[in-house]
C-alpha cells in the first residue's frame, strides 16, 4: 500500500473517533433530548408513526400535510425497524453515511484534480466542523448531503468517461434528494444548460443526455407527487418555495417595514395559511400580501436576501456545535444579527459565547481563521480551472455554489451550506495543493499539472 494511501485509512479513524466521541459527550450531559434542534422533535414524531404503523397518514388531521418532505423520516423508521428504536443508533448510521460522503468527495476531487489533491480533499472532509457536527444532529442534513454528493460524483463521472449509465444515476440520485428536501428541484435547469453547451459527438447526443438526465430526475419526483395525491390531494412535489417566501422571508421584511419583530409579523402570517398547505389557495392571501410588499419595497427584499446569503456563505458550524453541546441553546439563539454591541464586540460574542467549553472556543476560533483564508484558496482553484479551460467543470461547480447558496436567501445560516460545502473542500483541496507546490518547487504556473 503507498504511504499516500494510508492517509484514507488515518482520517477515516480520525473522523469515526471524533465524531463519536461528540456523540458519547452529547448522549452523556443530555438526557432528555440528545441530538435535537428545532426541527428534529418533527421528524421523529413522523418516522415513530411510520415505524409503529407503516403508514404516515393515520387520521384525518394528517391530511394537513407534513411540514417537509418525508424521505428523512422514512429514513429514520427504516433504521428504528432494523436496529432499535434509539437515535444513538440513528447517529451512527449518520456517521457511516458521512464518511461515505468523504469517499465520495475524495473520488471527485481524484477525478478533476489527481490523486495528490484527492488525498487533501479528503483530510478537510474528516477535520471539516459541519460534516462532525451534523452526523451528530437528527437531522436532515448528513443524509441531504450524502445524496448531493452521490449526484455530482455520478455527474463528474459522467463528463469525463461519457458513459449514460452514469447520467442516469446522477439524474436518479438528484431526485431523490428531493424526497429528502426539495432544494433541487430547480437545479435541473443549471445541469440541462449545461448538458446543452457540453461538445459531445453529434446534436443526438447533447439531445439524448438531456432527455435520459430529465427522465431521471423526474420519476422519483413525479413519484413523490402522485405520494402526495394518494395521502393528501394534491399533485403537488411541495409548497416550500411559498412557504419560504411567505412564511419565513415576508415577515422579516414586514418586521423591518412596520418596526415590528420577525416573530410577531410570522404569527399574523400563519393566520392567513389554513388548511392544505399543498393547496395553492391557501396561500392566495399571503400571495397578495407578498406582492404588494414587493412592489413597494423591492429594495428591502433585496437586502434581507442578500444578508441570508451572506449568514450561509460565512455563518459558522461551530455554532451549530454549540446547540449541539449545549441543552440550552436552541438554532438561531446565537445569530451575529441578534446580538447587541458595536460591530467587533458583536463577532466576538458570536465567535466566543453560547458554551463554557474552552475546546469549543478554541474550534470557533480556528474556524474564523480558516474561513478566511479558504476564500483566497477557493478563487485560486476557480481561476487554475479557467486557465485550463477546464469550462464544464467550472460552470458545473460555479453553477452549483451559486444555486444552493442563492436559495437560502429566505432564511440563510450555515446549517444550509452543508448542501454545497462538499464543492468548497474540493476546491480549497486544490488551493492548497497549489499553495504547497509554490512553496516546494518556488514556481508554480497556473497552467501547470501536479501529477
Amino acid at each position: 500500500m503507498k504511504y499516500k494511501e494510508m492517509y484514507l485509512i488515518i482520517f477515516s479513524l480520525v473522523f469515526l473517533f471524533l465524531a463519536k466521541s461528540l456523540s458519547n459527550y452529547v448522549s452523556h450531559t443530555n438526557y432528555v433530548d440528545p441530538y435535537q434542534d428545532i426541527d428534529s422533535k418533527a421528524y421523529i414524531f413522523n418516522a415513530e408513526k411510520f415505524y409503529k404503523h407503516g403508514k404516515t397518514v393515520l387520521k384525518e388531521a394528517d391530511k394537513t400535510v407534513p411540514y417537509f418532505s418525508l424521505g428523512y423520516p422514512v429514513f429514520l423508521a427504516t433504521i428504528y425497524k432494523i436496529f432499535s428504536n434509539k437515535n444513538n443508533t440513528v447517529i451512527w448510521m449518520q456517521i457511516i453515511l458521512v464518511l461515505l460522503t468523504c469517499f465520495l468527495i475524495f473520488s471527485i476531487a481524484n477525478l478533476i484534480w489527481g490523486f495528490s489533491t484527492a488525498i487533501i480533499a479528503f483530510i478537510l472532509s474528516c477535520l471539516n466542523v459541519g460534516f462532525i457536527t451534523f452526523s451528530n444532529f437528527i437531522l436532515t442534513e448528513s443524509l441531504l448531503v450524502f445524496l448531493l454528493t452521490s449526484f455530482l460524483y455520478f455527474f463528474v463521472l459522467f463528463l469525463y468517461k461519457n458513459n449514460y449509465r452514469n447520467l442516469v444515476y446522477s439524474g436518479l440520485v438528484l431526485g431523490l434528494s428531493v424526497w429528502v428536501k426539495p432544494a433541487a428541484m430547480y437545479f435541473i435547469f443549471f445541469i440541462l444548460i449545461l448538458l446543452a453547451s457540453l461538445r459531445l459527438e453529434s446534436k443526438f447526443k447533447n439531445f439524448k443526455a438531456l432527455v435520459l438526465f430529465a427522465i431521471s430526475f423526474y420519476a422519483p419526483v413525479i413519484s413523490y407527487a402522485v405520494f402526495n395525491k394518494v395521502n393528501y390531494g394534491n399533485f403537488c412535489v411541495t409548497t416550500l418555495a411559498k412557504e419560504n417566501l411567505y412564511f419565513y422571508l415576508l415577515p422579516k421584511v414586514l418586521a423591518i417595514k412596520n418596526k415590528t419583530s420577525e416573530k410577531i409579523e410570522q404569527k399574523n402570517m400563519a393566520k392567513l395559511v389554513p388548511g392544505n398547505k399543498l393547496d395553492s389557495k391557501s396561500w392566495d392571501k399571503a400571495g397578495e400580501i407578498f406582492k404588494q410588499t414587493l412592489s413597494k419595497d423591492h429594495f428591502i427584499f433585496i437586502k434581507v436576501w442578500f444578508k441570508n446569503v451572506m449568514k450561509t456563505m460565512f455563518g459558522l458550524y461551530s455554532t451549530n456545535l454549540k446547540v449541539l453541546v449545549n441543552k440550552n441553546l436552541a438554532g438561531g439563539d446565537l445569530s451575529f444579527f441578534k446580538l447587541k454591541g458595536k460591530f467587533f464586540d458583536r463577532i466576538s460574542n458570536y465567535v466566543l459565547s453560547g458554551t463554557d467549553l474552552y475546546t469549543v472556543k478554541l474550534v470557533a476560533v480556528l474556524e474564523v481563521i480558516w474561513s478566511l483564508l479558504r476564500i483566497f484558496l477557493i478563487l485560486a482553484a476557480l481561476i487554475f480551472l479557467l486557465v485550463r479551460r477546464n469550462f464544464k467543470i467550472f460552470f458545473l461547480l460555479i453553477f452549483y455554489i451559486f444555486y444552493f447558496a442563492f436559495i437560502t436567501g429566505h432564511d440563510g445560516c450555515a446549517r444550509f451550506r452543508m448542501m454545497f460545502e462538499p464543492v468548497l473542500i474540493i476546491l480549497v483541496a486544490q488551493g492548497l495543493q497549489m499553495f504547497w507546490y509554490r512553496i516546494r518547487y518556488k514556481s508554480c504556473p497556473l497552467g501547470e499539472s501536479y501529477e
